[in-house]
């Protein structure tokens, strides 16, 4: 299976990829954007900041084990890709159709940096993403280099990290800005880059 027909086959095809999926992951509404948006409001757009770096801390080790699950289950690939299809085929639908956070239901929260760090853990949000999308990226870009997984990780987290700390600081200039349209035209850019995943996936499995 080559999940990175849609990334071209080369190092900077792994980079664009792990770009955009960061992009989705970074605005896609969640539970671990609705701590970073509870605590902003709570204190101000770098206790924002904090709850987002808690995926340097948690996601290490879920993306170690996924990335090696999925090389040993090489023997199922064309299953793996169908249900990466599907996962994918919902997160897009999921971006077409999302509404703006309700900020004014965010629970009161204390210590940003472990709060984040719970949400990750609890959250199972990574566990798909890594276990179905992100981990045959990985395996596949070692193929091509050892520096592919390295650039799609330096990508991905990358944005992600830059689009929630955005989000964090849009909240403290104003609470209204999640209602602009910009928001949902964001949302729906994304759903239309996922799509073309899924798409790649099923006709890895067909």
């Amino acid at each position: 299976m080559d999940p990175l027909a849609l990334a071209d086959g080369t190092v900077l095809g792994v980079l664009a990829a792990g770009l955009l999926l960061g992009l989705v992951e970074g605005v896609l509404p969640g539970p671990l954007m609705m701590v970073v948006i509870s605590e902003t409001m709570k204190h101000d757009w770098k206790a924002g900041a904090k709850v987002t770096s808690s995926v340097l801390i948690t996601d290490g080790p879920i993306i170690l084990v996924c990335a090696f699950a999925w090389n040993a289950l090489s023997d199922y690939e064309e299953f793996l890709a169908l249900a990466a299809a599907i996962l994918l085929l919902w997160l897009a639908f999921k971006a077409w159709n999302a509404k703006v956070p309700e900020i004014t239901d965010l629970p009161q929260a204390d210590h940003s940096l472990r709060n984040g760090i719970l949400t990750n853990l609890v959250n199972p949000n990574p566990y798909r993403f890594w276990g179905l999308i992100g981990a045959p990226f990985l395996v596949a870009g070692w193929y091509i280099s050892p520096l592919a997984p390295i650039l799609f990780l330096f990508g991905f987290f990358s944005i992600f990290i830059i689009c929630k700390i955005t989000i964090a600081k849009m909240v403290d200039r104003s609470r209204d800005i999640l209602q602009s349209r910009g928001y949902l035209i964001v949302m729906r850019s994304c759903a239309a880059g996922l799509l073309l995943f899924a798409v790649g996936f099923i006709l890895r499995f067909t």
